[in-house]
């Protein structure tokens, strides 16, 4: 927790001039998949809530990065296009999440990294198997 903060905040430091408020990760996405992705595959891609996904997309938008479209082959559905602002600012993300892993490595064996990312992935699965155990108990 306290390194995914410390991440961020260097994030940020790098992306402040952007203002679009810790989203460099979703709008790289929605660039990547530039006009063909609905609100609710990025909320599955991010392996985020719906409703938290509308939030995002909307300060995207207000920011000017983003526009939603309505989907023509199913009118229910807005698909997400980046501006030219977006196309612009997206490498200079990109270059700064780089830069940061770059940073956040330094001096770290590829042993000691293949150790830390066994030990992280260890831990998701115990918290995956936790919350399965507690959502059985639920039913």
């Amino acid at each position: 927790m306290v390194l995914g903060r410390a991440y961020l905040s260097a994030l940020g430091d790098e992306m402040e001039h952007l203002d679009i408020n810790r989203f460099y990760y979703a709008l790289t996405v929605i660039c990547y998949y530039d006009g063909e992705l609905t609100q609710k595959a990025l909320a599955e891609k991010l392996g985020k809530d719906k409703s938290i996904i509308v939030k995002v997309i909307d300060t995207l938008a207000e920011k000017g990065f983003v526009s939603r479209e309505i989907n023509p082959a199913d009118r229910r559905q807005h698909l997400l296009s980046v501006t030219d602002k977006a196309k612009k600012a997206v490498p200079q993300i990109i270059a700064a999440f780089e830069t940061i892993n770059s940073r956040i490595t330094e001096n770290i064996s590829a042993n000691d990294m293949e150790v830390f990312e066994s030990v992280l992935y260890k831990m998701k699965n115990n918290l995956g198997q936790i919350s399965i155990k507690n959502n059985t108990n639920l039913i």
